[in-house]
C-alpha cells in the first residue's frame, strides 16, 4: 500500500518561504511572473505561499538561481538572516580579531 506524502510545513519551511516571498517583492515582479521566472506555475507558487505545501530543495535551487544567489545563500539568509552591510559576513575578519591568532600550534612542524 502506498502512503500519502507528508505536506506539513514546518517553521523552518515557513521561514524559507517568507524569504522567497521577500525575494519576489524585491524583484519587482508580480507573483505570476516571478513563479514563471523560477520555472513554476502560478498555482504551484500560490499553494506554497499559503503554506499549504512546502517548497522542495529543487524549488529553492531554481529560486536562488533566478535571484542570482546560491542555494546556500538563500538558506542562510532565510534561516539566519542576511549579512549586514555594517558588519560584513566575513570569516577572514573574524579570524583577524581572534586574540590567539598569532599563537603557534602545539604540534610543531617537522
Amino acid at each position: 500500500m502506498g502512503s500519502k506524502p507528508n505536506t506539513e510545513v514546518t517553521d523552518g519551511a515557513k521561514q524559507i518561504m517568507d524569504y522567497c516571498k521577500t525575494l519576489q517583492v524585491r524583484s519587482g515582479l508580480n507573483a505570476v511572473d516571478f513563479a514563471k521566472k523560477c520555472g513554476m506555475g502560478q498555482n504551484y507558487w500560490y499553494v506554497r505561499a499559503r503554506y499549504d505545501a512546502p517548497l522542495t530543495i529543487s524549488d529553492c535551487e531554481r529560486i536562488a538561481k533566478a535571484c542570482g544567489m546560491t542555494t546556500q545563500e538563500l538558506f542562510r539568509n532565510a534561516l539566519i538572516g542576511e549579512p549586514s552591510s555594517t558588519q560584513p559576513y566575513c570569516y577572514g575578519l573574524a579570524a583577524n580579531m581572534d586574540e590567539n591568532r598569532d599563537v603557534e600550534s602545539e604540534t610543531p612542524d617537522d
